[in-house]
């Protein structure tokens, strides 16, 4: 091979190489410039990427992935796009209020400042006073991202200007009832932004006013736990979680600043109150095909697909099966519906009805806390459960004696000294009324725990009333019809109590002599031989 052939390869190589280094130099600056674009678009789309890098590289890792690949499938033309898609998919995950007359829970936002019955102009004067106050209030973010801003000597300046505008209005003005309003609000809010303050000072994260404590591995394998978040396995031996101490809301420590859902103690504590129509389903439509938690897109879409000659169906995407809350008739994505199973209310209290039935997880968390508080009424919701359920009338007959046995008790030295009444400890309600009872007292009805209980505890009350304590022996009757010298009291049975004079009677001698009571008919008697005196005595005079 002569000099000058080898020459032109050596060159063309050189030339070749060349080309193909400025090619690959040029696709290198047009990706890393691509990557750039989209990196920075996630950061601005994405801002707690940044800040979940301290809960787990992982974790944001997966966050600007996910990312990338949504903005290189479907990326906004403009950054106006861009904002509106943000504004889409932030929404607050709180419990639905109770539905009344609405046709669907989304029209009124639980967040809304308005009070109840507060009107347009009303509703006007509160924003006027806000700008002439400098109070921002963006009741469609989370709480916590600004409620807290403003310091408490700010919020005291505030107090005090709210203060003298109050006494330059006008008494019984829109103006001035707007501007007690913003009073009453400013001032709850330095009691929370000084309860925050000392929560947060003892090393518990306040978020979406869940009180998340911080809990440690445990040394040996825990059982499986998941993360209300995520929906992912806790790995106690290897993962820092949070736990809310008010209503056992947990998930991983990196999962923590990503929490939607609003603690259920303040659905509680605001509205403590059931949703008492069987399933009240609006439909997706009322949903935007969203879920009314996260806001994630749902739909019941299938593909059709074929398989050794045969056709089936199958979801496009597991992730967004809609699943229907039983409690409030709402659909969720599987990551807030875990397919929960708790007796619900509404179905009890109109058909007696004990079956678990499918819950959201918020609405089980709601109605775990709800279990015990005696919120129902059952003879004012459906009275004819009581002729229909026999253990329920027993209850009720039992319930009845209680209050009256407490009368004796509350007056007598040797009870309070023994604490009788504190055998009703487990169910305080039932010392306070006889009508009113919660969802744990239905449920121990129908397995008869309940009438054990209550027979127990009225065996024990009638044995210290009617034979161990004299003093409570004296306070007993005796039928005034028959004349038996048996002692009888308001809480034995075969008794009738007159509703004239509180006298006891035997139930068969009272409905003898014609439902007459001979202590009111002595009475009246009185009353007219006092009357006629009277008269004479003006004749006289």
């Amino acid at each position: 091979m002569s000099e000058d052939t080898v020459w032109s390869a050596s060159e063309t190589a050189n030339v070749y190489l060349s080309s193909v280094v400025a090619g690959a130099s040029d696709v290198a600056s047009s990706v890393t410039q691509s990557v750039g674009v989209a990196v920075h678009t996630v950061a601005y789309g994405m801002g707690d990427v940044v800040q979940n890098v301290s809960y787990g590289v992982g974790g944001a890792v997966h966050e600007v992935t996910s990312g990338v690949k949504r903005l290189l499938t479907s990326p906004p033309n403009t950054l106006d796009d861009l904002e509106e898609d943000m504004d889409e998919d932030e929404h607050p995950g709180v419990l639905p209020p109770t539905p009344r007359n609405a046709t669907s829970p989304y029209l009124d936002h639980p967040q809304s400042d308005q009070s109840p019955g507060t009107d347009s102009e009303m509703a006007a004067e509160e924003a006027a006073i806000n700008a002439e106050l400098g109070i921002n209030e963006d009741h469609f973010c989370r709480p916590e991202d600004g409620y807290f801003e403003q310091s408490v000597d700010e919020l005291e300046a505030s107090v005090e200007k709210c203060k003298a505008l109050i006494l330059q209005c006008e008494e019984s003005s829109t103006r001035r009832r707007a501007l007690v309003h913003k009073l009453i609000k400013l001032r709850l809010r330095i009691q929370e932004a000084n309860e925050f303050q000392e929560i947060a000072s003892s090393g518990v994260v306040c978020l979406m006013n869940h009180h998340f404590q911080p809990l440690k591995p445990p040394l040996t394998r825990a059982s499986k736990e998941f993360c209300d978040q995520c929906a992912n396995i806790i790995w106690g031996v290897i993962h820092v979680s949070y736990t809310c101490t008010l209503c056992g809301y947990r998930c991983h420590g990196r999962c923590v600043n990503r929490v939607q859902r609003r603690c259920a103690s303040v659905k509680v504590n605001e509205d403590a109150s059931y949703i008492l129509s069987i399933c009240p389903e609006v439909g997706l439509s009322a949903q935007n095909y969203r879920c009314a938690e996260c806001r994630r897109l749902i739909t019941n879409k299938y593909r059709v697909f074929k398989k050794n000659g045969k056709e089936f169906q199958k979801k496009e995407n597991a992730w967004s099966e809609p699943r229907r809350c039983d409690y409030s008739g709402l659909y969720y994505c599987p990551a807030c519906h875990w397919n929960s199973r708790v007796v619900l209310p509404a179905r009890v209290v109109h058909n007696w009805d004990f079956e678990e039935r499918i819950v959201s997880r918020q609405a089980k968390q709601f109605l775990l806390l709800m279990k015990n508080k005696p919120v129902l009424n059952v003879e004012k919701i459906n009275g004819y459960l009581f002729k229909f359920v026999d253990e329920l009338g027993t209850v009720k007959k039992l319930r009845e004696d209680l209050l009256v046995m407490k009368q004796y008790l509350g007056t007598c030295r040797s009870a309070q000294e023994s604490r009788m009444l504190r055998q009703l400890e487990e169910r305080q309600h039932f010392v306070e009324n006889a009508h009113m009872y919660s969802l744990q007292d239905l449920i121990d009805t129908n397995s008869g725990q309940l009438v054990e209980y209550l027979k127990k505890v009225h065996e024990s009350f009638s044995n210290h009333i009617k034979n161990e304590c004299l003093v409570c022996q004296g306070k007993g009757y005796i039928c005034e019809i028959c004349d038996v010298s048996e002692i009888i009291f308001p809480f034995d049975g075969g008794v009738v109590i007159c509703s004239g004079c509180s006298t006891v009677l035997h139930h068969f001698c009272y409905t003898s002599r014609s439902t007459t009571c001979p202590r009111c008919l002595r009475q009246e008697a009185r009353r007219k031989q006092e009357l006629s005196k009277e008269m004479s005595k003006e004749e006289e005079g």
